[in-house]
């Protein structure tokens, strides 16, 4: 075949073991031996799908976060694009991945990447709390300095740390970057990774690709990562592998594929009851009533709107300025507030502009270029930050004010009025307002989430909820102007109390856990792109919801926002075609003939708003949401697979290896629990700090020796006045019955770690024991070049005796031996005469 690189050594390379001091009449007490054979176990165990030996941390694997994990083993360089639907629990698996190639030695430098805010804040507590994996945080100048002024004059701070945690938009600072660059790291994992397609924020995509060239081990995390636009797809998996592209656009067959894990909800099922791990969601699209005779003014408002804005689209179709007016439309569809208070600046700026403070050709030449990049990101994210907006919706009322200068006012003016008269009468905030009561009639306590890209739209509800004194419940409100402290704070407490109502922009929009006490979501207007509001949904749509989520929509029908409903399902069926399994984002489906403009079925009739339904839009069938059900079963498949095999990799030999007769079917994971060893890494690491420091094996809490406590002042459980440790064996714990923190050992857990590294340097090459049978037991440490190139060690056990051959003996480390430290001149004799021998046997 074609593509494949073999490597032959010939003649094969001779194994010869390693020679060791092996004098039967000095042996090592017999406990020393044990521990240090236990280290050896452990330097080569992995976990597996339950708690116990080696478990990574703090969490309940499920078999589906198995298969990420199974992929990245399986690749000699683990690139992959974790594409999972909101709340699978991304965060999770990479994590676990992370421990196991630490825990493998194949990782030691990584470096976290996430945009800033609270979804910042999660990683570093996730890795910290259920990992024990402590990440220092570059994020700002002053984090910069600190870790560069604690190491020699002109370190590169990326250098100076093994676990690094920063954020996308400190990182692709030129100065950054030239640092990041100039250091290499085993794995790199970018959260949010949609942020760095080739279309996206340049400075992101360079970061990207930086990294990329700079890691040997990468992971993508997104669950949008199809935008509708097929060139953005084929540039995130380009950042794994440039060979999987044919550089047009496109892919080079299918290979891709073994690259990216995609799953849904409605894919992960027990394995032993079939039942669904995840609760159904449901979506509501709620069709807003504009037809009573209390919304004359308000149909009244949108006809003048339409009669002012779509002529001025039809003349300048393309232009700057005239996505401006798209802009204005879209915000009268969003709250009557939204597009007045655009409105009034707009007027403004005309004053200004009549007074004779015109902008130049080369202040509208930037104007264009800066509303066009703005634009771009809107397009692919659904929303802006709070100061981009800000600064998208002053240079958009500059373009309409530099249209309309030469024009009388009187327009401006009247939509206005038309405006404050149509204001009392918002049919969305009357609509959020009957929705909420709806909500609460069922769920009197149940918190509510409602999200809105404006800023005005959301000062607009909460006076509108406000001023309802029927609405039980704190109102919270957060926007992208608030600071992170102020937004987790936020976040906190809705995930902690109860009968709150969240107003929200996109700044909570991502990675954010919200489910606690909020099964109900508003979507006031539509984004631009699907994958905004997918991204919002997951904020209670996610592992842990304890109820059926239900979404809901307002559209406005017969209106620009309807239009733009149709724009959404082109962009997702586009993605439905590319990645063949997709969410339930709006519940609806359409025509991909009337999809095509946003502008294009605009007419120029105001008479033609507020008509009826199109049948361009219609229910989706849930039953047939996903386009390849072939993709979906193997899908199953691949997890069925990694739950039943995970414990059964040949990762080691005799007592861990896979049995010849091991069973095929879903009860081998069963047998494979049974047989495999046990370890209790909490008595393992009690051990050896009691060979340390001569002391008896202390349970929790045990006293670390002085160079064990180094970087571990953050970890959960540690008590750094009385240098003591305090671990809970329930992964479920967090707090001891005092109310202090405690820690729980994970296979890549830094006490874990130093355990095992001292462990294997104990006296425990002989010790003499009193068994049934006069026999010698020899283990043999061997390393051997994996497919990744990685040497894998593997320890064996061998009995001889003083007639026979020698024996494997898979279980060597459950014989129970009686010790015999003190061993009398007798029973060394009667090993000395054959013990050399049989060295030379056992090891042939």
């Amino acid at each position: 075949m074609t593509g494949l690189e073999l490597e032959i050594f010939s003649p094969p390379e001779p194994m010869e073991p390693v020679e060791v001091v092996f004098d039967p009449r000095r042996p090592a007490p017999l406990a020393l031996w044990r521990l240090a054979h236990r280290a050896y176990r452990l330097n080569e165990l992995t976990y597996g799908p339950t708690p116990g030996a080696g478990n990574p941390g703090r969490v309940r694997i499920e078999p589906y976060q198995l298969v990420p994990l199974m992929r990245a083993l399986d690749m000699p360089r683990p690139r992959l694009l974790l594409a999972d639907g909101v709340g699978l629990g991304k965060t999770v698996q990479a994590c676990l991945i992370a421990a196991e190639l630490i825990a493998r030695r194949r990782a030691h430098r990584i470096l976290i990447v996430s945009p800033a805010g609270p979804l910042l804040g999660q990683w570093a507590q996730e890795t910290r709390l259920r990992f024990g994996l402590i990440f220092t945080r570059i994020t700002s100048a002053a984090e910069m300095w600190d870790v560069r002024r604690g190491h020699e004059l002109g370190s590169n701070p990326f250098d100076a740390v093994t676990l690094c945690l920063t954020t996308l938009d400190f990182a692709k600072q030129d100065h950054v970057l030239e640092e990041v660059e100039r250091s290499a790291w085993d794995l790199v994992i970018i959260d949010e990774a949609h942020h760095c397609t080739a279309s996206g924020n340049t400075h992101r995509r360079t970061l990207a690709e930086v990294l990329a060239r700079r890691s040997d081990a990468l992971l993508l995390l997104t669950a949008t990562p199809h935008d509708g636009h097929d060139a953005h797809f084929v540039s995130l998996i380009a950042l794994l592998d440039p060979s999987l592209v044919d550089g047009a656009g496109g892919f080079v067959g299918d290979l891709y594929r073994r690259h990216v894990i995609r799953r849904q909800k409605s894919h992960i099922r027990d394995p032993r009851t079939g039942a669904p791990l995840f609760r159904q969601r449901r979506v509501i699209p709620v069709r807003v009533d504009v037809s009573g005779l209390e919304h004359e003014p308000v149909r009244a408002f949108h006809r003048a709107l339409s009669a002012f804005v779509v002529p001025r689209l039809r003349r300048r179709d393309g232009a700057d300025d005239a996505l401006a007016f798209v802009s204005l439309l879209k915000r009268s569809v969003s709250t009557i507030a939204a597009s007045l208070g655009t409105l009034r600046v707009v007027a403004d700026r005309m004053a200004r502009h009549a007074a004779g403070q015109v902008e130049s050709a080369a202040q509208k030449a930037e104007r264009g270029r800066a509303l066009r990049a703005w634009r771009r990101r809107a397009a692919r994210f659904g929303g802006l930050s709070a100061a981009a907006e800000a600064g998208q919706d002053a240079l958009e009322i500059e373009s309409m004010a530099a249209v309309l200068h030469q024009e009388t006012d009187t327009e401006i003016g009247r939509l206005i009025q038309l405006g404050i008269a149509a204001e009392p009468f918002d049919p969305k905030l009357a609509a959020i307002i009957l929705e909420i009561r709806l909500i609460r009639i069922e769920h009197p306590k149940a918190n509510i989430l409602i999200y809105t890209e404006y800023a005005d739209s959301q000062r607009a509800i909460a006076s509108a909820l406000l001023g309802r004194p029927v609405i039980d419940g704190e109102i919270l409100i957060i926007g992208g102007q608030d600071s992170d402290e102020i937004r987790e704070a936020a976040a906190h407490r809705f995930g902690e109390d109860t009968n709150l109502i969240l107003i929200s922009t996109d700044a909570l929009s991502e990675g954010l856990n919200l489910h606690r006490h909020c099964f109900h979501l508003i979507h006031l207007d539509l984004p631009y792109n699907p994958n905004r509001l997918e991204q919002r949904n997951g904020r209670i749509d996610r592992y842990g919801q304890a109820h059926e989520p239900e979404i809901r929509y307002l559209y406005l029908p017969s209106t620009f926002e309807e239009r733009l409903l149709l724009h959404l399902i082109t962009k997702y069926e586009r993605a439905r075609a590319a990645l063949d399994v997709m969410p339930d984002t709006l519940g609806v489906t359409g025509d991909m003939d009337d999809t095509a403009s946003l502008t294009g079925g605009l007419s120029e009739d105001p008479d033609d708003l507020f008509g009826d339904d199109p049948d361009a839009i219609r229910s989706l069938d849930r039953a047939a949401a996903d386009s390849s059900p072939e993709t979906v079963a193997a899908l199953l498949r691949e997890i069925d697979r990694a739950f039943e095999s995970f414990d059964l990799m040949a990762v080691s030999h005799g007592w861990f290896a896979a049995r010849a007769d091991a069973p095929s079917d879903a009860n081998a994971s069963e047998d494979a629990t049974r047989t495999a060893p046990s370890e209790d890494l909490a008595s393992f690491v009690a051990s050896v700090i009691a060979a340390r420091t001569g002391q008896p094996p202390a349970d929790s809490p045990f006293v670390l020796p002085l160079d064990w406590t180094m970087g571990l002042d953050t970890m959960p459980g540690f008590d750094a006045q009385t240098k003591t440790f305090k671990i809970t064996r329930d992964p479920e714990v967090w707090m001891d019955h005092t109310g202090h923190v405690t820690g729980y050992l994970g296979r890549a857990h830094p006490l874990v770690v130093r355990a095992i590294r001292e462990g294997c340097r104990l006296p425990g090459e002989v010790a003499l024991a009193v068994g049934d049978r006069l026999s010698l037991l020899l283990t043999f440490e061997l390393e051997i070049p994996a497919a990744n190139r990685v040497m894998r060690r593997q320890v064996i056990g061998i009995t001889v005796e003083p007639r026979g051959p020698p024996t494997e003996t898979p279980d060597w480390h459950a014989l129970p031996f009686v010790a015999a430290d003190h061993p009398g001149e007798e029973l060394i004799k009667i090993f000395l005469p054959w013990v050399d021998q049989a060295r030379i046997a056992a090891a042939e």
